[in-house]
């Protein structure tokens, strides 16, 4: 067909901005981090589900499975048990959250979409212009600017450099959107909304709270999430523990070999945490000679923003356990 411009043009579902300059504001890249509770069970729903798939193993009639036969006492000690594995889990996979996950960047993206169980919606790249989305900087390049390095003013002068050559790629109109974007960093802000089952969301959980083979980011995504879940539902609180030991790392940092020789068989970055200090080592074990910790720029001895971050999360999962009367567990990093 013709090309016809007596036509009213469509409305874009998107923002254009030809010729406009790029702006970019730096931020840090953990407290950018917000997670939003779209949908989610109430805690009712959850003992419902519990007791019903639970009872009707040994139930000689479907009414025997009702949840109006349960006690609060009973129902939580019910859920408690299917939570830990003292009862059938399937009740799990039937309680459905869904999060919107905003102020990350691309890199960790890649470590969210390993969950091949979630369901993933993402904010587009391809025909969204981006001259205009926020750069993430982690908080040691932040503290790196007052030395002979200058880290961030160098990391802040090649983000601008990168966003001010898409710029001028989209604005030509020779190269498109699509083509344009792989010029941009890693660091460039997005979000997704992810879905999981609350089994599989537990999983996600305790795989990306360790510390020692897991960036930040990671970790207080990990503790976030289990926050959110645990003021809904609290007796989610029951299965996680923040302060065990992380025990892949304790196993895979120096294995013994059949010749009586040591090789890693994980990621060795970092000195052990206190928590993981439990094997001898050699002090060039690992990539960095110290703990992660310590590693933060120019700044030595001060608080880090994931220290704050880490145990503002554990803390209101630990005061959650408290006033639902259930074990207690120790709380700072």
């Amino acid at each position: 067909m013709p090309i016809n411009n007596n036509l009213t043009p469509v409305k874009l579902p998107m923002d254009l901005k030809f010729g406009q300059d790029p702006v970019t504001h730096f931020v840090n890249n953990l407290e950018s981090l917000n997670i939003e509770v779209i949908d989610a069970p109430t805690r009712e729903q959850a003992q419902n589900i519990a007791w019903n798939m639970t009872k009707a193993t040994w139930a000689d009639h479907s009414s025997e499975t009702s949840f109006k036969n349960a006690s609060p006492e009973e129902a939580s000690a019910n859920l408690q048990d299917v939570l830990n594995f003292r009862a059938l889990p399937t009740p799990m996979e039937c309680l459905g959250f869904t999060f919107k996950i905003s102020g990350i960047d691309t890199q960790t993206v890649t470590h969210l979409i390993r969950h091949r169980a979630g369901s993933f919606a993402a904010q587009c790249t391809g025909d969204r212009d981006l001259r205009n989305d926020r750069a993430l900087v982690p908080e040691s390049i932040e503290n790196s600017s007052a030395d002979e390095n200058d880290f961030y003013d160098r990391y802040v002068d090649i983000v601008s450099q990168a966003k001010q050559l898409y710029s001028d790629m989209v604005d030509s109109k020779k190269v498109s959107m699509m083509d344009a974007r792989v010029i941009l960093p890693k660091c460039m802000e997005t979000f997704y909304i992810a879905r999981f089952n609350l089994k599989d969301l537990i999983g996600f959980i305790k795989q990306r709270q360790d510390v020692q083979i897991q960036p930040e980011v990671d970790n207080i995504l990990a503790t976030r999430i289990a926050r959110l879940v645990v003021e809904r539902i609290p007796e989610v609180a029951t299965c996680l523990d923040f302060t065990k030991p992380d025990m892949h790392y304790v196993r895979t940092f120096r294995v013994e070999q059949p010749d009586g020789s040591y090789t890693s068989k994980g990621t060795n970055l970092y000195h052990p945490e206190p928590k993981n200090d439990l094997f001898e080592y050699h002090e060039n074990d690992s990539i960095y000679q110290c703990r992660r910790e310590q590693i933060n720029g120019n700044v030595q001895g001060e608080e880090k923003i994931f220290t704050r971050m880490w145990n503002e999360d554990v803390n209101a999962i630990s005061y959650v356990k408290y006033i639902n009367g259930f074990e207690p567990v120790l709380t700072s990093y």
